[in-house]
């Protein structure tokens, strides 16, 4: 169950009055005094609001703080809008740079075979219970198997290339959503309002939809997939033109990695959320040739300067920790911080200025610098003062800025019995609007029975 986020507002120590400066020489590093740093004129508090304002990605521009747009923001989408979501927890890193890839991937795929040709295929999976109605299919491995089946057989050898997004609904039904590249111009003179119309609050058309404006391809497309899906254990399915814009569906597909990120079970743990398939080039594939891979992945580098920037960062953080007593290391820092320890150093250094010496390569000092350039610009939008740069210096770092106060502990404690509460309090009174609709059935059979035998007695 994902917690609700809320702004944690908590004073922290600032480690001392004194500045400890990092030096050190090729692999070594060490710790002397300085004179103490400058305070702010305003509260020292670290506001989760303040930092999530801006977690943009690695295609931010430099020094811009404003906070990323959600998906999908200011592009046209390729399906109708849906209502606005509750505010969530951030993505983690992995799923960030797959979303980034992903956009980018879709992006060259209109560019290569062109926008006409790109289609946005939505597939549901599910069976029919006893009573005749259809139910979503939650079991994760049920769906990759009958994923894998379509895929091999069908989609893989129709489609040059595309890729597929897979998400758990709301309702913990799985969905997959895919990017395609067609044989044929599938959009034409198509008009979008009138074959897709928009959906109400429940989610249903507001009006029949109109298919004269579409084209023979894609209608042809639409005839195969009703006849296949349902071969496979698919269910709803919905193939569409993309509209207009590449980004915008790219971003699109981004957000159900969001959504599925929300909504995922224990059991979905290691399950892969993106996969490509087909063969990415304009070139047709010779036969014995190699599948070519996409041109982007969200794959991480440990060698990469942010990967090795992230390690120079939290070095030097365990440094300072280690100077003021708390004795961590690779096999107790889950005890002392806690299993998420990574999640909380990444959420804190965006607060936090690092230092850069001569021990460090070029590549390294510039990637610091970048670091320590966004966290200033994040203090200058927020409010704070100009006389000092960030929320912390590297070296007014303490366990408290990593471990929840017991306060926040317990804040966090009641509002789980409050939702419990809640759960408890919504199951008595379905099982009470239960109990009356029976009650209110029962005395309608009553009342049809006693007419029917008053009638019975009036004939005779």
């Amino acid at each position: 169950m994902n917690r609700p986020r809320e702004a944690r507002e908590e004073t922290l120590s600032q480690g001392g009055g004194a500045q400890l400066l990092l030096a050190a020489g090729g692999e070594r590093s060490g710790l002397k005094r300085a004179e103490p740093m400058l305070r702010a004129a305003s509260s020292s508090v670290l506001r989760s609001d303040e930092l999530d304002a801006d977690r943009g990605g690695a295609g931010d521009e430099r020094g811009a703080a404003a906070p990323a747009p959600a998906l999908p923001c200011l592009f046209v989408t390729t399906a109708s809008k849906e209502e606005k979501e509750e505010d969530k927890g951030p993505l983690p890193g992995p799923r960030k740079k797959q979303a980034d890839a992903l956009t980018e991937n879709i992006k060259w795929m209109a560019k290569t075979f062109g926008p006409e040709r790109i289609g946005f295929l939505t597939l549901t999976l599910g069976d029919l219970d006893v009573g005749g109605r259809y139910r979503n299919l939650r079991d994760h491995k049920k769906a990759q198997r009958r994923l894998h089946s379509l895929l091999t057989n069908v989609i893989a050898k129709r489609y040059q290339c595309g890729v597929i997004v897979t998400e758990r609904h709301t309702n913990q039904g799985i969905h997959f959503h895919l990017a395609v590249v067609c044989l044929a111009d599938i959009c034409g003179n198509m008009d979008f309002n009138a074959c897709f119309p928009p959906k109400d609050g429940r989610g249903k058309p507001m009006y029949p939809p109109d298919y004269l404006t579409a084209n023979d391809a894609i209608k042809r497309e639409w005839a195969f997939l009703r006849r296949i899906c349902k071969r496979y254990g698919f269910g709803r399915h919905q193939l569409q033109p993309m509209r207009e814009n590449a980004e915008a569906l790219g971003r699109y597909l981004g957000e159900y990695l969001s959504k599925d990120w929300n909504n995922r079970l224990p059991e979905d743990k290691g399950a892969r959320c993106v996969r490509y398939f087909g063969h990415w080039s304009k070139t047709p594939r010779i036969e014995g040739e190699r599948r070519k891979a996409p041109p982007h992945n969200g794959r991480f580098g440990w060698m990469t300067s942010r990967a090795r920037a992230w390690r120079e960062l939290v070095k030097q953080a365990m440094i300072v920790l280690n100077y003021k007593g708390a004795k961590m290391n690779e096999q107790n820092i889950k005890d002392i911080i806690g299993p998420k320890w990574a999640w909380k150093m990444g959420r804190l250094f965006e607060a936090v200025r690092f230092e850069t010496g001569d021990w460090q390569d070029a590549e390294l000092q510039k990637a610091i610098e970048e670091h320590n350039f966004k966290v200033h610009a994040r203090w200058t939008t927020g409010g704070g003062d100009p006389a000092r740069t960030c929320w912390w210096h590297v070296t007014e770092i303490t366990l408290d800025h990593l471990r929840p106060s017991p306060e926040w502990k317990k804040q966090m404690a009641e509002l789980q019995l409050v939702k419990e509460c809640e759960a408890e309090i919504r199951k008595g009174l379905k099982v009470l609007a239960k109990r009356k609709w029976q009650e209110a059935e029962q005395r309608r059979m009553v009342g049809e029975v006693a007419d029917l035998f008053q009638a019975e007695q009036a004939a005779a």
